[in-house]
């Protein structure tokens, strides 16, 4: 049985990265018998360091807990969770053959912590050793058009990364991790302004070109 392929979905908060990863799921299932997808996303709910990170996102925390804004803390978070996703749901599903379609990985993390006001290149080192994926789609999306769609679907909810001024800064450094990581980590850039169904499409013949 050779491996299954290893497919990441990328982009700012309000990019579209949720609805295209069950999209293409959905895709791939209907593609084939041949064809076993399996969803998942970054940070994880299964491991402490996701789970702290989940909270913190939306402000849930414990009583003994403060407030963080220290990039090297949330990298080491993000990076940890991402290790144990890494060994415990991704590898063992490649190797099983499963196709792998994960809602976030290593890109996001250059992006954020670096909007924050982390190195690029020492955030990229954290993860030397880790699986890279077969690729990385990233949806391009300006952040005003990001925040709209956001305002729109989430009825005023922000969480602790999609501030508009946030925002802009973290779509700025996403450009720069692609030009430190992007032929690593086999980045192809999608335009994510156009309709889901057109998004989609263009998603399905990146994967499509992974199987031929």
């Amino acid at each position: 049985m050779s491996e299954g392929k290893f497919i990441v979905l990328e982009g700012i908060d309000g990019a579209g990265t949720t609805t295209q990863t069950i999209r293409l799921g959905k895709y791939l299932f209907e593609k084939g018998k041949a064809y076993v997808p399996l969803l998942t996303r970054e940070p994880t709910m299964l491991s402490e360091y996701g789970r702290e990170i989940r909270r913190r996102l939306t402000g849930n925390l414990l009583p003994t807990e403060e407030v963080i804004h220290d990039p090297a803390y949330w990298a080491n978070l993000f990076v940890h969770d991402r290790m144990y996703h890494i060994n415990q749901v991704v590898e063992p599903n490649l190797r099983r053959g499963v196709q792998v379609i994960s809602d976030r990985h290593m890109l996001s993390t250059l992006a954020y912590q670096s909007a924050q006001g982390a190195k690029l290149e020492e955030l990229a080192a954290m993860h030397q050793g880790l699986r890279v994926p077969d690729v990385t789609l990233f949806l391009r999306v300006p952040h005003d058009k990001a925040q709209q769609r956001m305002s729109q679907d989430r009825n005023g909810t922000v969480e602790y990364f999609e501030e508009e001024s946030m925002l802009s800064r973290v779509t700025r450094q996403y450009e720069q991790a692609i030009q430190v990581v992007g032929a690593q980590q086999n980045v192809r850039i999608i335009d994510g302004t156009l309709s889901i169904e057109e998004v989609a499409q263009k998603v399905q013949q990146e994967v499509d070109r992974l199987f031929a």
